[in-house]
C-alpha cells in the first residue's frame, strides 16, 4: 500500500526498503548502490528530501476545507452560548452572596443556586486538574502497572458497586452490575493474551512523549482551556438559576436553557478535546513516518487542525454530543424515579447507549487519526476506518480496550471523586437551596461533569498515540521497519498481524 506520505521527489531515497530483498542478487547493482549506505541511507533521507519545511508538505492536507457547514453550525452554537451567559451572568453579578442561596429573578418565590454552589463547582474543576495530571504522570512511569492495576480495579470497582446496590436493595440496578461485572472478569481472562502488546504501545507513546515534550504541553494547555471553559459553564449554571428557576411554574424556561447549555457545554468539550487529538496524531504520525527528521512536527499539524481539519473536529464532535446528552438525560431520568419497574427499564437502556457509546467513541477516534493523517473529511475518514476495522478484525478493539481501560478508569475515578465532592459540600454544608435534597442530583452530576472532562483532555496525549500509531500500523508498517527496527521486530513477536499489510 503506497506510502500516504511520500509525495515529494525524494520517494527513491525514502521508501527502498520494501524492494531491497529482491537486488542482492545482482552483486553490481547492489554494491554500487546499497552495500555501504543503509547507515549513509537515513542521512540521505534526513536532509534534504523530507527536513523542515519539505517535510511539512509531505503530510499537508488537501487544498480546501473540510466539513465547512459543521464549523458554521458550531460558531453559531457558541455564539448562542455567549449570549445565554451574558443574560445569567448579569444576574448573578447583581446578586453575589458568599454562601447560601440567592432568590431567583421571576416573578414567582424560590431559592437557587449562589456562590458557594459556584465554589464547590470551581473546586471540583481545580481538584480535577490536579487528579488528571497525577494519573497522566503514572501512566507515563508505570504503563503496564497501570494497564493491569486498572483491569483488575475495575473489575473490583463493578463488584463493590453491586454490592453496594445489594445492600440498599436496589435490585434492578444490582443485577445489571452483576451481569457486567462477571463479563468484565471473563473479558480480562480472555484478554490477558493481549496485556504484552498494549504494554508495547503505551510504553511507545509515552517514550514518545517524553521525547517530544511538545505533546505534553499540549495536553496541558488543552486541560487549562477545558478548565477555563468548565468555571465559566459553572457560573453560567448558577446565573441560569437566579435567572429562570421558579418554585411554583414549571420551569419551562430554565428547563430549555439547561438543556442547551449542557448540549453546548458538551460540544465544545469535545472540540476541545479533538483538537488537541487532530494535533497530536499530526505529531505521532510524522514520527511514524519521517523518525525524528522534523524538529517541531507539532506546529504544522496545530495549523491544519485549527483550519481546514476543524469543520470536520466539529462534525464529530456533534455526534459524540448528541450521544452524551442522551445519556445525561437517562442519569437524570433514573435519579429522580421512584418507580423500580421503571428504574430497571432505564437502567438498561442505559448500558445499551453507553456500550454504543464506546463503540461510536472508539469508532470516531480512530476517523479523526485518518483526518490528521490523511487530510480527508470526516465522513471518508470514517469509512477508510471501518474498512481498516474490518480487515484487522476484533483485535484492534481489543488492544485499544485496554489501553482505553486505564483511561477510562482514570475519568471514572475523577469524575466519581469529584462527584464525591460536591456531594460531601452539600451534607456539610447543607445550603438553603438543597434544603429539601431537590439539588443533589444537580450538583452531583455538574461536578462529575466537569471532573470527566478534566480527564479527557489529558487522556487524548496518549489515546490519540494509540489510535494514530495503529493506523500507522496498518497502513504502511514497512514504514516503521525503516524509522524504528527494533520496535518493528517487537511488535512483530507480540502481535505478528499488525505489521501484516492491508
Amino acid at each position: 500500500m503506497q506510502n500516504p506520505y511520500a509525495k515529494e521527489g525524494g520517494q527513491s531515497n525514502y521508501y527502498p526498503p520494501p524492494p531491497q530483498p529482491g537486488y542482492p542478487t545482482p552483486p553490481a547493482y547492489s554494491n554500487a548502490n546499497y552495500a555501504t549506505p543503509p547507515p549513509p541511507n537515513p542521512d540521505s533521507y534526513q536532509q534534504p528530501p523530507y527536513h523542515g519545511e519539505q517535510s511539512e508538505k509531505a503530510i499537508r492536507p488537501a487544498s480546501g476545507w473540510r466539513d465547512v457547514w459543521a464549523l458554521i453550525l458550531w460558531l453559531l452554537n457558541l455564539g448562542a452560548f455567549i449570549g445565554v451567559s451574558v443574560l445569567a451572568l448579569r444576574t448573578y453579578r447583581s446578586n453575589q452572596s458568599t454562601f447560601g442561596s440567592v432568590p431567583s429573578q421571576t416573578q414567582y418565590s424560590g431559592a437557587v443556586f449562589g456562590t458557594g454552589a459556584f465554589q464547590i463547582f470551581g473546586l471540583s474543576a481545580v481538584v480535577g486538574f490536579g487528579l488528571s495530571f497525577l494519573y497522566f504522570l503514572l501512566a507515563n512511569a508505570f504503563p503496564r502497572f497501570m494497564i493491569i492495576a486498572t483491569f483488575i480495579g475495575s473489575i473490583i470497582v463493578y463488584f463493590g458497586v453491586t454490592i453496594y446496590y445489594f445492600t440498599q436493595h436496589y435490585w434492578s440496578a444490582a443485577i445489571v452490575f452483576l451481569i457486567f461485572s462477571c463479563l468484565y472478569l471473563a473479558a480480562f481472562w480472555w484478554w490477558r493474551s493481549r496485556i504484552p502488546f498494549a504494554t508495547v504501545m503505551l510504553e511507545t507513546i509515552c517514550s514518545i512523549t517524553r521525547k517530544h515534550p511538545s505533546s505534553i504541553v499540549a495536553g496541558l494547555v488543552s486541560l487549562i482551556i477545558q478548565t477555563a471553559f468548565s468555571i465559566w459553564f459553572s457560573l453560567v449554571v448558577v446565573g441560569a438559576y437566579q435567572t429562570w428557576f421558579s418554585t411554583t411554574s414549571n420551569n419551562a424556561r430554565l428547563n430549555l436553557a439547561m438543556v442547551f447549555l449542557v448540549f453546548s457545554y458538551y460540544w465544545t468539550s469535545q472540540v476541545i478535546s479533538y483538537v488537541t487529538h487532530v494535533t497530536l496524531a499530526g505529531l505521532y504520525a510524522t514520527v511514524y513516518y519521517l523518525n525524528d527528521t522534523v524538529r517541531h512536527p507539532i506546529l504544522g499539524s496545530l495549523r491544519r487542525a485549527l483550519t481546514t481539519s476543524f469543520g470536520s473536529i466539529c462534525f464529530g464532535s456533534l455526534l459524540i454530543a448528541i450521544v452524551n446528552m442522551v445519556r445525561y438525560f437517562l442519569q437524570i431520568l433514573q435519579n429522580n424515579t421512584d418507580n423500580p419497574i421503571l428504574s430497571f427499564l432505564v437502567c438498561i437502556v442505559q448500558c445499551i447507549v453507553g456500550c454504543f457509546q464506546g463503540i461510536f467513541e472508539w469508532f470516531t477516534y480512530y476517523a479523526f487519526s485518518g483526518v490528521a493523517i490523511f487530510g480527508e473529511a470526516f465522513i471518508p475518514s470514517a469509512r477508510r476506518t471501518w474498512n481498516l476495522m474490518k480487515d484487522r478484525g476484533i483485535d484492534a478493539m481489543i488492544n485499544d480496550s485496554l489501553i482505553g481501560n486505564v483511561l477510562f478508569m482514570g475519568g471514572l475515578l475523577v469524575g466519581v471523586l469529584s462527584s464525591l465532592l460536591g456531594f460531601i459540600y452539600l451534607q456539610a454544608a447543607q445550603p438553603t437551596f438543597n434544603q429539601n435534597g431537590g439539588m443533589t442530583p444537580v450538583v452531583v452530576m455538574v461536578c462529575f461533569l466537569i471532573g470527566s472532562s478534566m480527564f479527557s483532555s489529558i487522556a487524548t496525549v496518549i489515546s490519540s498515540g494509540v489510535a494514530t500509531t495503529f493506523v500507522c500500523l496498518a497502513e504502511d508498517p514497512d514504514a516503521l521497519r525503516r524509522t524504528k527496527p527494533a520496535l518493528f521486530e517487537k511488535i512483530r513477536e507480540t502481535y505478528p498481524r499488525v505489521v501484516q499489510g492491508v
